[in-house]
């Protein structure tokens, strides 16, 4: 049995780590209902594709808790952000490659969770 190194843990394979990728679509399926999101009237969270790793990562894609990413032609895109963004900023502290801009959506709009 192998020992993975901390920086090879999740790089090809996320799925090593979490399991069966619980992400994206299935997230997005998952929530349904569960929130209120408030129209947002422009993007908040930028994705350079020039520096995103993509698969060879997918960190933001597995980690995001709204389902907000998708990896699309191998790269992380945001691209149910608008509608799902959870706005907890996991995405900008967790890309190892710092290919994420994350600022808060304008004010008076974004996530109502019907929990709190």
């Amino acid at each position: 049995m192998s020992v993975l190194g901390a920086k090879d843990h999740y790089r090809g394979n996320p799925g090593l780590l979490y399991g069966e990728k619980f992400a994206g679509k299935k997230v997005r399926d998952y929530l349904d209902g569960k929130f209120e999101m408030i129209p947002k009237t422009k993007e908040h969270i930028f994705v350079d594709a020039d520096k995103c790793i993509g698969d060879a990562c997918a960190i933001c894609y597995t980690l995001c808790p709204g389902g907000a990413y998708e990896m699309i032609d191998g790269k992380a895109v945001w691209a149910f952000g608008m509608t799902n963004c959870m706005e907890c900023g996991i995405c900008q502290y967790v890309c190892t490659v710092g290919a994420i801009d994350w600022s808060y959506p304008e004010a008076g709009t974004g996530v109502v969770l019907k929990w709190s």
